[in-house]
């Protein structure tokens, strides 16, 4: 069944953009962080906090967006209901519960930082959702494999 996969190519594209952006902000968190500080009046102590959070969330972040990329690429081959897709799935859940973990600082540093960590906790509570979900389906597709 040959099926439109032009949604799917396009959310490829923008993984890929966003993982790149991740990466180039590595480079401008510094100058960042002083430029908003000077419009937010952050302390020192608020922007060391602020730029080691993010410092710390890129490895969990980039891990994610690489497991949705590969994610994205096997259901480009058709691939869909397979136990790989089901531990990419279980691979993001947990980047989303350790992003809001890592937060935790700098919303303590700056109350603002404070949606972000839920934000990212109703994430993973989502991803935990959908992985349980994925799980079964390939169970059902296993087992239907297994009779025909």
């Amino acid at each position: 069944m040959k099926t439109n996969n032009t949604i799917t190519t396009i959310a490829l594209w923008v993984n890929r953009v966003v993982a790149a952006s991740v990466f180039v902000l590595l480079f401008f968190v510094p100058g960042l962080i002083r430029w908003y500080s000077g419009i937010r009046l952050l302390t020192l102590v608020e922007q060391r906090t602020v730029g080691a959070c993010f410092y710390a969330c890129v490895i969990p972040v980039q891990l994610a967006l690489w497991q949705l990329d590969r994610l994205l690429a096997a259901i480009l081959a058709e691939r869909v209901f397979v136990r790989e897709n089901v531990r990419r799935i279980r691979i993001i859940q947990w980047c989303c519960l350790a992003v809001s973990i890592l937060c935790i600082p700098a919303a303590v540093a700056y109350l603002p930082l404070i949606f972000l960590v839920l934000i990212m906790a109703f994430l993973f509570l989502v991803v935990c959702v959908l992985t349980r979900v994925m799980d079964a389906a390939v169970a059902i597709r296993e087992e239907n494999d297994l009779t025909i």
